[in-house]
């Protein structure tokens, strides 16, 4: 979404100078897709164990209110107090007559009709995952547990229950017999899928009759781990009957809903058949304005699922795109605003972030000098003073001895446990030598400076140094003495990836080439670069190299060896291209 009132009114230059501007965007996506593309193999992070994408999906789970309403269940007589359990099967394998063990971690008790009395003792909450997660293996079977003791059971105390919320230690008074039913969360998750308000934000009630069965509760397995199993075969299986439950679902984050004036929209107007898909697409559409040729246009997309339109993340959340858009691309300066229509981000260059690469013209940024200085700091370890000197050695010359002369020339550097270089102590010398009578030194002074410098370095290593024949590291030619001991670093390393890329972008711009042509020269090209083929003298073998190299590709594809009939295509003279033919 251009501005193209404004479009229309600039000349031919200013249309130019406008889409120069918006080309600057270009540099720094170009940088962050093959951060991208590199960081597929190699991440630096999981990003499901990111704050925000934990907060998003807290927000999706599902809390579940579950109440017996007395008007529908009239004929059922003594099931209070009622035991509520989130619970989940330790394994697969049950016995003959015995329920699967299951294991719990939360208990509410019901002590009365939802129409009657204090509603902390008349409701019991849960909170279980999202839908999506619900459909999942691992939470398929996690299950809602009732357990009604009657008349055999016990009432909780005061000490031992706190609201509806009953402490694990009070369930030991549940041993022995009881009613229990079981209401499954899979089966639950597909009756909510149907709700097509639950996303909206808005409560949903629905009614599951749970068949309540008489068991024996084993006592061994309340004492472990809250594990609890029911056997049948020590009561009489004859004493079932059905209750009907009241389930109250509503999305944990809905509450957060009314914060934004975004997600104050009237959904009306919109059939039900696609009111889900729409709230979906909206709630997770932000649109990303590009701003550019000095903030007077500006270029819009819109992106799904608060995705990230750079490296098409998703953020779960507006916030979290924000936080991510923060932290990963630095290179653009944002604005986030919220208003009852839209979600949108503002986005446009910062002034300095390219400015030694777009304002330098005809600079190499690969020969630039760079500092880097690493923030890791090695935890030093206390050093008595005694140790310090332990492995100083003084040595004493005589004044005017030819060790004494040659002492000025070499560098005596004890090497230390920490790995820096220090200067070998200096004697007082106030303090002589009489005989067998050696004085200690009082105090033994350390030089501080790090500086390794040509001049200062072993004269034997540079007589060394100066016997061999050192050859440049991308010229492969022969370098003098000085160039050797120049502070100038050959080494300066292309990197494939980006020179790939230059070089497909700078065959792009020729029209006179097809698309095969231009293939067969990149593959080429990026063979040279990495083999090293600086001479005439490779072309033999380095066709033989890149045939076996590209050679199942070539075959697969007749239409690459479009070189045979235009040899220049490659680079290389005539003759390289016979050899290359010849040896495919």
């Amino acid at each position: 979404m251009c501005l193209q009132h404004l479009r229309a009114r600039l000349s031919p230059d200013e249309q130019l100078a406008a889409e120069k501007s918006f080309a600057l965007y270009c540099k720094p996506v170009e940088l962050y897709n093959i951060i991208q593309r590199r960081a597929v193999k190699n991440t630096a992070f999981i990003q499901r164990s990111l704050l925000y994408k934990i907060q998003a999906r807290r927000k999706k789970r599902i809390q579940i209110t579950i109440s017996l309403s007395g008007s529908t269940n009239t004929h059922a007589q003594n099931i209070f107090p009622l035991y509520v359990l989130l619970a989940r099967p330790t394994s697969n394998i049950t016995l003959e007559g015995h329920s699967p063990i299951y294991r719990f971690s939360r208990v509410c008790l019901l002590t009365s009709f939802s129409e009657f009395g204090n509603k902390d003792k008349t409701e019991a909450t849960f909170i279980i995952p999202d839908l999506k997660t619900l459909s999942t293996s691992c939470a398929c079977n996690l299950s809602i547990i009732l357990i009604s003791c009657g008349q055999i059971g016990q009432i909780v105390g005061e000490d031992n229950c706190s609201g509806n919320y009953v402490e694990g230690s009070s369930l030991q008074k549940l041993e022995g017999k009881c009613s229990w039913g079981k209401i499954a969360t899979n089966l639950l998750a597909s009756s909510l899928e149907k709700c097509v308000t639950l996303s909206a934000g808005e409560t949903v009630d629905l009614v599951s009759t749970v068949t309540m069965s008489p068991s024996f509760l084993e006592p061994k397995f309340l004492e472990q781990d809250n594990c609890l199993t029911f056997c049948s075969h020590k009561v009489d299986a004859t004493g079932s009957y059905q209750l009907k439950v009241c389930i109250s679902a509503e999305e944990a984050g809905a509450r957060d809903l009314s914060l934004s004036p975004y997600s104050n929209y009237s959904y009306n107007d919109v059939p039900l058949s696609i009111l889900p898909e729409i709230i979906r697409l909206r709630s997770g559409n932000v649109i990303f304005n590009y701003k550019y040729y000095n903030n007077t246009m500006q270029k819009t997309e819109v992106t799904e699922d608060f995705s990230c339109p750079f490296c098409l993340v998703r953020c779960g959340s507006f916030k979290g795109l924000g936080c991510h858009l923060n932290s990963s691309h630095d290179l653009f300066h944002f604005e986030f605003w919220v208003s009852e229509e839209c979600q949108a981000v503002n986005v446009s260059l910062k002034a300095d972030a390219w400015k030694t690469e777009l304002l330098a013209e005809g600079v190499d940024p690969r020969h630039q000098t760079f500092s880097y200085r690493s923030r890791f700091k090695k935890r030093r370890r206390l050093v008595t003073k005694a140790e310090k000197f332990r492995h100083v050695r003084s040595h004493f010359m005589e004044p005017g001895s030819h060790e004494d002369a040659h002492a000025g020339s070499e560098d005596d550097y004890v090497q230390r446990e920490n790995g820096l270089s220090v200067a070998d102590a200096s004697v007082d010398p106030s303090h002589a030598v009489h005989g067998s009578n050696l004085s200690p030194p009082t105090v033994l002074q350390f030089g501080k400076s790090r500086k390794l410098s040509v001049e200062r370095s072993d004269p034997r290593n540079r007589q060394l140094l100066q016997k061999r024949q050192f050859f440049h590291s991308h010229r492969a030619q022969p370098m003098a003495m000085e160039q050797v001991f120049s502070d100038h670093d050959s080494e300066d390393e292309v990197d494939d990836d980006i020179a790939d890329f230059e070089d497909r972008r700078m065959l792009d711009d020729f029209v006179d080439v097809t698309k095969d042509e231009k293939l067969i020269m990149h593959m080429w090209n990026s063979f040279v670069r990495k083999q090293r083929v600086l001479a005439d003298g490779h072309i033999p073998w380095a066709c033989e190299a890149f045939s076996r190299c590209h050679g199942q590709q070539l075959v697969q594809n007749p239409a690459l060896l479009c070189w045979d009939k235009n040899p220049v295509l490659l680079g290389v003279g005539q003759g390289s291209s016979v050899e290359l033919g010849a040896a495919l």
